[in-house]
């Protein structure tokens, strides 16, 4: 009877061993994987997402192969396991610029690695200590109401300080970026829509005004 019992126990253990062999270890292939993006920024990292999902073999995996991704501020998962169904809801992050092509900023200055994927987002290009300085340009340029001027880069360099190209304009702050110097900007700008004669190179870095050029 006890030889039974051990044999009887040996083979339960081999039944066993064959069943657990024979579990997927991928969880997608076992079930359907719908994403919803919330945001209309398409990022390269969406697609490589996805694809990483089809590899992950548990729900633990899955929150943490989201929660990794530095582009998403916010997410949901939902598992319907007897409709075999994960429905995943992804708020991204919104970028504003890409910095030296290396980092997206958002409103916030939420730093977040840089994809490729650059969507016509502004150019940030230089060693910049104060990324402040980056949004009071780009806020400048939205808050006029005369002229709609398209950011396409901004540029600082020590010899010039700041350099903000626009779809067809280039503006030259210089070093200081001042209340009195953006008060004289907006003061331009209003003169410019006046004349409604659009200059190639607007020049702040005067004391109390500015220099125009129309040449190319």
């Amino acid at each position: 009877m006890r030889l039974w019992k051990k044999l009887s126990m040996r083979l339960y253990k081999k039944i066993f061993l064959v069943i657990s062999l024979v579990i997927p270890v991928n969880l997608a292939a076992e079930y359907e994987i719908s994403i919803n993006y919330e945001s209309g920024f398409e990022f390269t990292s969406q697609k490589l997402l996805f694809e990483s999902l089809q590899k992950e073999s548990s729900r633990q995996g899955i929150e943490n192969l989201i929660q990794n991704q530095d582009w998403i501020k916010d997410y949901s998962i939902t598992f319907r396991p007897f409709k075999k169904k994960i429905f995943i809801s992804i708020k991204n992050r919104e970028p504003i610029f890409i910095l030296n092509d290396e980092y997206y900023y958002d409103k916030d200055l939420i730093r977040f690695g840089f994809d490729k994927s650059k969507k016509k987002l502004i150019m940030v290009h230089g060693d910049i200590d104060d990324l402040n300085d980056i949004l009071l340009l780009i806020n400048n340029m939205e808050l006029n109401k005369s002229i709609k001027f398209k950011v396409v880069s901004i540029n600082y360099s020590y010899v010039n300080g700041w350099d903000v190209q626009t779809d067809s304009t280039l503006i030259r702050f210089g070093k200081n970026i001042s209340d009195n110097r953006l008060k004289n900007f907006h003061d331009t700008v209003n003169y410019i829509y006046e004349n409604r004669k659009i200059p190639s190179i607007i020049d702040m870095r005067y004391k109390d005004g500015a220099a125009l050029s129309y040449g190319k």
